[in-house]
């Protein structure tokens, strides 16, 4: 009898230390300290979209001004054409190769090459674009030659049989795909969503939420995510893809006629 009284009194006891225990803990708990969990895709989708318009100002503006202060003025000629201009300097920044049609229907634009390779290859047949651009060993792919806008140039892939627009999305790695979706805007979410598996929904929609984080904390355990920054590898990687499956899609064509 002394021992089950004991024993009562022991669980009360305990049950007592647990309440007050429970309640420590859950003062001590910082709310901006639990794991973050990545929302609906169409949230996330709404929160990458609102990032990228605050961090890429160039891409806000088609030509113009991107931004003026007192010392500095950087206007946007084109897509890949800028012009800085300081206290003490004017210059021309070229972001990487850029084709375009002018008014008399011919490619115009600037490409980056280097001057030993121009020397081997000057005196072959140059009188074409698709000979210079073989002889100087420099991709089609992020040049987007299929029409006169780089950006609705991947548009081709809406007019792939569903095979290859899977294939496309299978191959794009997701922080890549996420990235070329914010670069090419809705048009690209839509097709996306539409090809892709649920899976891969979920796996890009995480590429979001860590980009939405932010990554350029090295410290940050979802640094496995390319910032906004890197839109441009992911564009180029998308061009490859696009371009590697459309020369695969030729080749069964001819191989099966």
């Amino acid at each position: 009898m002394a021992k089950t009284k004991k024993s009562s009194k022991k669980s009360w006891f305990t049950s007592i230390l647990s309440f007050f225990g429970s309640k420590g803990n859950t003062k001590e708990e910082d709310p901006g300290k639990r794991k973050k969990e990545p929302k609906a895709f169409a949230l996330e989708w709404a929160m990458a979209i609102e990032n990228w318009k605050k961090k890429l100002r160039t891409k806000q503006v088609v030509t113009g001004v991107v931004l003026e202060t007192p010392k500095f003025r950087l206007t946007k000629t084109n897509d890949k054409l800028f012009r800085a201009e300081g206290a003490n300097y004017s210059l021309i920044l070229v972001t990487g190769n850029h084709l375009y049609k002018n008014k008399e229907d011919k490619w115009a634009g600037v490409l980056f090459v280097d001057e030993g390779e121009l020397n081997k290859n000057i005196s072959k047949d140059l009188s074409g674009l698709d000979g210079l651009l073989a002889a100087l060993s420099i991709p089609k792919t992020d040049l987007f030659l299929d029409s006169d806008s780089p950006k609705e140039d991947w548009r081709i892939v809406l007019s792939w049989k569903r095979f290859w627009q899977e294939q496309l999305v299978l191959q794009m790695k997701p922080n890549s795909m996420a990235l070329v979706m914010l670069a090419i805007g809705e048009e690209c979410r839509i097709f996306f969503e539409s090809v892709a598996t649920d899976r891969q929904k979920r796996l890009v929609r995480d590429e979001l939420f860590y980009l939405n984080l932010g990554n350029a904390d090295e410290k940050n355990p979802y640094s496995k995510a390319k910032n906004l920054f890197g839109f441009g590898t992911a564009l180029v990687e998308f061009g490859n893809i696009i371009s590697n499956l459309k020369e695969r899609m030729e080749k069964e064509e001819t191989h099966e006629s």
